[in-house]
């Protein structure tokens, strides 16, 4: 488990940037790094096997749920300042403030917006915006006058969560599951 954690911590800050790939391109690499991830603790785990079934799904299910969570808590941290890139770039005044300035400015609103109106803010506000607007509206910030979007929000957004989750607990599971099988 704690091998596994440790390659699965990285693996899932990797899949937060994979999450977003437009066409749900970037779900196939919760599979695809889960099988990686799988294999590494397979290969630590086996000289030990066989393992109980109820011990390796709950081991499989708690690597999964640590890789995920990962995954989601870095995008959540990431988007105030992917909110303010995009102003930055869609903004041909910046008040009279550096780039640096503006778009450190911009994520702290972001952020205050979202803890305002989704409390507690952070992932779960995070989660709780996504899902139902994914937008912060053209006013609710003052130093921006345009809305500013993510492009996976609402169902299509909890549509690629699930299908990530699922994803990533096949990859693992198909390589922790011959764990409770005996050695041939």
């Amino acid at each position: 488990m704690l091998v596994g954690l440790s390659v699965g911590g990285p693996f899932g800050w990797i899949l937060s940037y994979a999450a977003s790939l437009p066409f749900f391109i970037g779900v196939f690499f919760f599979a695809l790094l889960g099988l990686i991830i799988g294999a590494v603790v397979f290969r630590v785990a086996a000289p030990g096997r066989p393992y109980g079934r109820g011990l390796v799904w709950i081991g499989t299910a708690m690597l999964v749920g640590g890789v995920w969570a990962v995954s989601i808590v870095k995008e959540a941290n990431d988007f105030p300042l992917d909110m303010a890139r995009r102003a930055a770039a869609q903004s041909s005044d910046l008040g009279g403030k550096s780039l640096s300035q503006f778009k450190d400015g911009v994520a702290a609103d972001v952020r205050h917006y979202v803890t305002k109106h989704y409390p507690p803010g952070g992932t779960i506000g995070y989660i709780r915006w996504v899902v139902v607007s994914g937008e912060v509206r053209r006013g609710s910030i003052e130093s921006v006058n345009r809305t500013l979007n993510v492009p996976q929000r609402g169902a299509v957004w909890v549509i690629r969560s699930v299908l990530s989750l699922a994803l990533l607990g096949f990859g693992i599971a198909a390589q922790t599951v011959p764990l409770s099988l005996p050695r041939r």
